[in-house]
């Protein structure tokens, strides 16, 4: 591209008698660059044709897994656990002969068995007792005339608490307020003829 070269600034004429004036900048006109054209490059050259055949001579190259190896301490735990797995299949196997150790099969039908008696209905055949209190009726509403005045008292004491609190806050507060308003009138602040004094 062309460089663009900015044409030199006049120097400004200082007169003395032009200082007070305001100085009015006029945009001069831009020198714009000539466009060049471009040259037109044909699709053939940047797209390949479709209708050429891809290279199928291209080898596939897949990558080489190394293969584990385990060490000698692996290999000497994972032959102990399978003895003793060996030995367990064993033991296990005796105990089912005998019939001590239930079999899969067996299993499996005692985990049926389990949920089919889930799914059944709950029966309550409890029997139920008459009971028979020797308690009389006034008996039954002194009991509760009693526990009702007690629920009282104690509603009633804790009431007169909380009472006695609230008041003795709401004292404390109006002595502040009180003393707040003496400080202030004292010092004369918010009066609006607070610097009336000083005329």
């Amino acid at each position: 591209m062309p460089e663009i070269i900015d044409a030199p600034e006049p120097e400004p004429d200082i007169n003395p008698e032009v200082e007070n004036e305001e100085i009015v900048d006029e945009p001069e006109p831009e020198i714009l660059p000539e466009p060049v054209e471009k040259e037109h490059i044909p699709a053939n050259t940047v797209f390949k044709d479709s209708s050429e055949p891809l290279p199928t001579d291209a080898p596939i190259i897949k990558k080489v897994r190394k293969k584990r190896t385990m060490t000698p301490e692996a290999l000497e735990k994972l032959a102990k656990s399978r003895a003793k797995a060996n030995e367990t299949r064993k033991r296990n196997k005796e105990l089912r002969m005998k019939g001590e150790l239930p079999t899969p099969t067996q299993k499996k039908q005692i985990k049926i068995d389990k949920e089919i008696e889930a799914k059944k209905p709950v029966i309550n055949n409890y029997e139920t007792k008459n009971i028979t209190n020797n308690i009389t009726h006034e008996e039954i509403e002194a009991i509760s005339m009693k526990a009702t005045a007690k629920a009282l008292d104690q509603y009633e004491k804790v009431r007169k608490e909380r009472k006695a609190n609230k008041k003795k806050v709401k004292e404390q507060e109006d002595h502040r307020t009180i003393v707040k308003h003496k400080i202030n009138s004292a010092m004369r602040v918010g009066d609006e003829d607070f610097f009336t004094h000083c005329f």
